[in-house]
């Protein structure tokens, strides 16, 4: 539960509400002073609705800065009234205003703890969607996005007016480490690798992992000159000694072509890179 209210907060409340909890909170003694209106002095529980407002507005603490604020104006309206002024003090009376405050009191703190409730429950849903978008979307392991969302990426390049390529990437040596050390060690292989390809990105690349050793990467506005280059350099950021066996990567090239889909695309990267293993491994090849 929060202590305090942000100022950015109680800005954003419509100025008409704020204007109209200044009304409700000074009317009562208004009408409390003219006898066709003045009925058993219930006037007063006009006093909750700014309470109300201000705790779903700002919570627990406005609703009770709100309680004190009409309590200390209600009550100070009924001191002067009856007690500064020498008129006689009923006892029931008395009782009565004391109502009116305990009420408010409880009345706006309650709503103000259901608001505070509300808005992390609220926080909670939020967190849980952005949490179920992550799964949709992302690889678990290394937080690269997912063959589905790559595929999604790829679509929507490829209607562009820029020129789309692939570097089908896939790691030589990785089931021997697998083979030779145990999945875990494997795992950090993926994500080590998957941060060096995060590192050699800029805005006209995106990564993805397509599962076990294989990624992708998509450049958009790359030539086949300029596929390469990036290819190559990839390739020297991705070799890696694991003890006594060393890692690299081969790595296949696919120009999109007029009539291309995502998976024809795809496919002649992958084919691109089969053909590399096929050759010799650790190198680049279109």
């Amino acid at each position: 539960m929060s202590l305090s209210v942000k100022l950015e907060t109680f800005r954003k409340m419509p100025k008409i509400i704020l204007v109209l909890c200044m009304v409700l909170t000074v009317i009562p003694g208004f009408l409390a002073r003219l006898d066709m209106f003045y009925i058993d002095d219930m006037v007063w529980f006009l006093l909750l609705i700014p309470c109300f407002i201000f705790s779903y507005y700002l919570g627990f603490v406005g609703g009770l800065f709100a309680a004190l604020t009409v309590n200390i104006y209600h009550l100070f309206w009924f001191t002067y009234e009856k007690y500064l002024l020498m008129a006689e003090l009923v006892n029931q009376e008395l009782s009565l205003h004391v109502g009116v405050a305990i009420v408010t009191f409880l009345c706006a703190i309650g709503v103000g703890l259901l608001s505070e409730k509300l808005t992390e429950k609220q926080m909670q849903l939020h967190s849980l969607n952005q949490k179920l978008k992550h799964l949709a979307l992302y690889d678990s392991l290394t937080s690269l996005p997912n063959r589905h969302y790559f595929m999604e990426k790829l679509s929507k390049n490829l209607h562009g007016s820029q020129p789309v390529s692939l570097l089908f990437v896939d790691l030589d040596g990785f089931k021997k480490v697998n083979d030779t050390y145990g999945h875990e060690e494997g795992d950090h292989i993926l994500i080590e690798v998957a941060n060096r390809l995060k590192h050699c990105c800029n805005d006209s690349m995106f990564v993805g992992r397509l599962g076990g050793d294989e990624f992708i990467v998509l450049l958009v506005g790359a030539d086949q000159e300029t596929s390469i280059d990036i290819a190559t350099e990839i390739l020297k950021k991705l070799q890696m000694n694991v003890h006594d066996l060393k890692i690299s990567a081969s790595i296949g090239i696919a120009l999109a072509k007029p009539g291309d889909t995502p998976s024809s695309l795809l496919k002649s990267a992958d084919t691109a890179m089969y053909h590399v293993k096929s050759t010799g491994k650790n190198a680049v090849g279109a």
